[in-house]
């Protein structure tokens, strides 16, 4: 039998303990057992890494709707066929 040595409080809101008692009493166990068994497997994202990320698809995404207006602008064969040759290299880019 593992020692468990240290010990955590954490306040939950009422349905977030109703829910985590529901869970712990399906799998037969008990809270703490179904925290312990989850703290693994729960991916957690850091809030900042998403929010630079978002910022950086807007400024993408606000260049390629310029390109789109600029290739709506200037029709040409030549001037879109250059266009479309940046616009796969980027999409290579945000596929990686």
């Amino acid at each position: 039998m593992t020692t468990h040595n240290h010990m955590l409080r954490v306040r939950f809101p009422h349905e977030q303990w109703v829910k985590l008692r529901k869970l712990a009493e399906d799998a037969d166990m008990t809270m703490s057992e179904i925290v312990r068994n989850h703290l693994g497997k729960v991916k957690i994202q850091n809030r900042k890494h998403e929010q630079d990320r978002v910022v950086i698809l807007n400024r993408i995404n606000a260049n390629l709707n310029r390109i789109a207006r600029w290739v709506d602008t200037h029709k040409s064969a030549t001037d879109a066929v250059q266009v479309i040759t940046h616009l796969m290299a980027i999409e290579k880019e945000l596929a990686k």
